[in-house]
């Protein structure tokens, strides 16, 4: 019975020490496993440059064989291994990531190919390259363009095809308006499903899409359009066109920049039709009716027509190419700026002109001519977005949304003046004077509560706090160069 126990134990004490023995052994292996230290460096020389994307790649005009990736993808970073390789990681559309190993000739080649990019930017009066500044383009925003475009569906292209099908029955009219509208969604939604759509885009492609449709009511009335399909076709024309246009031409861009886009273009537009008007040339035609001895009832009179004729006709198409012309030449105001001009703080602007282009035309009294108040409106919307451009534009930043609240508060500031001028029996002048007044009130104060940000220089277009604080999808960092550990 003993030797039986003690052979047990014998065999138990056995299996122990080998387990202790392979445990042992065991560290050391792990211990063994070292981990691949990965750096992310820039790829630029100035050492700005740690994030790039498609669209960036586009606006520096990079091309094989400097820049290596073939394909879409949704953006790019460049690493030191251990050992002074280089590895370009990309991460495609599809979520998938492609490891492109570069050479010391390469990695030389990609960052000369960068570092020219950013010089000829510069030159370019862009400003891209010095103290405090950096290259910012947009953030993805693929949600907001098909919402958008959604939204353009039900106002623009829905009411333009319902026009288009009026002669053929009501039914058909409110068939083609509710398969349009529908459209718009599946459209943009497939827009967005294969490409980066940037916040930029987004903005300036729903602006095209809305001063399209504007345009082609110019357009339609120039050509003494006759009937809803005439009509129809010419909104739905300028309204898909605006729509293409804004989104090919914001490719690139900062939010500001874009923004500054479309602000220029309504203020060229509105100065023409101000300007047109102070001359005239929306006076419509007047016949003065004799009066009739034997009908002394039918005494003088004047019969109006309001049909736009020669001079208007000339005016409105002067209105479309100065909006065109905005468009072109509008982002160099945020791209040449001594001061950082954000999304935010163009919405301010614009919020300023119409508030001063009120203003202006308040101090016109209801008796007096019409042709004065159009050129006192076009004098005040100039002066309007001067002022505000010299105090609250070139002073702070804002966000998208910061400028939306101001632009809100203006609106309630607006009504509660003119609901002091309804409760004092105020005539069209006076209520017009106090709308202004209290907007401009609203607008300050709005800004007050907001409490932007302290302006960052010319950052192009974007906050400064975002500049840093973003995921980095699209835009060029500004901070430091970090290291990324990675364990295989």
């Amino acid at each position: 019975m003993l030797p039986a126990l003690s052979a047990r134990v014998f065999c138990a004490l056995t299996l122990v020490g080998a387990a202790t023995l392979t445990a042992t052994a065991a560290r050391p292996l792990a211990a063994q496993v070292v981990p691949i230290v990965e750096t992310l460096v820039p790829l630029d020389s100035a050492r700005r440059i740690t994030i790039i994307t498609p669209t960036l790649v586009s606006r520096l005009g990079l091309v094989a064989p400097a820049w290596p990736v073939v394909g879409s993808f949704r953006e790019a970073r460049l690493y030191r291994v251990d050992g002074g390789q280089h590895v370009l990681v990309v991460e495609r559309l599809d979520g998938t990531v492609a490891r492109i190993a570069l050479d010391a000739a390469a990695f030389s080649s990609l960052q000369n190919a960068v570092s020219v990019g950013l010089v000829a930017q510069g030159r370019g009066g862009e400003r891209l390259i010095g103290a405090g500044t950096g290259v910012v383009v947009s953030q993805p925003a693929g949600n907001t363009f098909v919402r958008n475009q959604t939204f353009l569906g039900l106002v623009a292209y829905g009411p333009a095809t319902a026009a288009i099908l009026s002669r053929s029955s009501s039914a058909a009219a409110a068939g083609g308006y509710f398969l349009a509208a529908g459209t718009s969604f599946f459209v943009a939604a497939n827009t967005v499903k294969g490409r980066v759509v940037t916040r930029a885009q987004a903005a300036r492609a729903a602006h095209g899409g809305t001063r399209g449709a504007l345009a082609g009511i110019g357009i339609a009335a120039i050509a003494n359009a006759d009937g809803g399909p005439a009509w129809g076709t010419s909104i739905l024309a300028g309204a898909i066109g605006g729509t293409i246009a804004g989104f090919q031409q914001a490719r690139g861009l900062s939010d500001g920049e874009a923004a500054s886009a479309g602000f220029f273009a309504d203020l060229g537009a509105l100065t023409v039709l101000g300007i047109g008007g102070s001359s005239g040339a929306f006076k419509g035609r007047t016949t003065v009716v004799p009066s009739d001895a034997n009908n002394p009832q039918f005494g003088s009179y004047r019969n109006t027509d309001n049909s736009l004729r020669g001079p208007g006709k000339a005016v409105v198409g002067g209105a479309i190419g100065a909006s065109v012309l905005g468009y072109a030449l509008g982002p160099r105001y945020a791209r040449r700026a001594a001061y950082n001009v954000t999304a935010g703080d163009v919405s301010v602007a614009f919020a300023g002109a119409l508030l001063g282009g009120a203003a202006a035309s308040s101090l016109i009294g209801e008796s007096g001519d019409d042709e004065p108040r159009y050129g006192l409106a076009a004098a005040g919307l100039l002066t309007g977005a001067f002022l505000a451009d010299r105090g609250l534009v070139r002073r702070a930043d804002r966000t998208s949304a910061d400028g939306t609240l101001v632009q809100l508060g203006a609106l309630a500031g607006a009504l509660m003046g003119g609901g002091v001028a309804a409760m004092a029996n105020g005539e069209g002048q006076v209520t017009l004077a106090l709308a202004s007044a209290g907007g401009l009130l609203g607008l300050l104060a709005t800004d007050g509560i907001v409490k932007p940000a302290r302006d960052a220089g010319p950052l192009r277009g974007i906050m400064k706090s975002s500049a840093r604080a973003l995921d980095g999808r699209v835009f060029v960092s500004l901070g430091p160069v970090t290291s990324v550990r990675v364990t295989f």
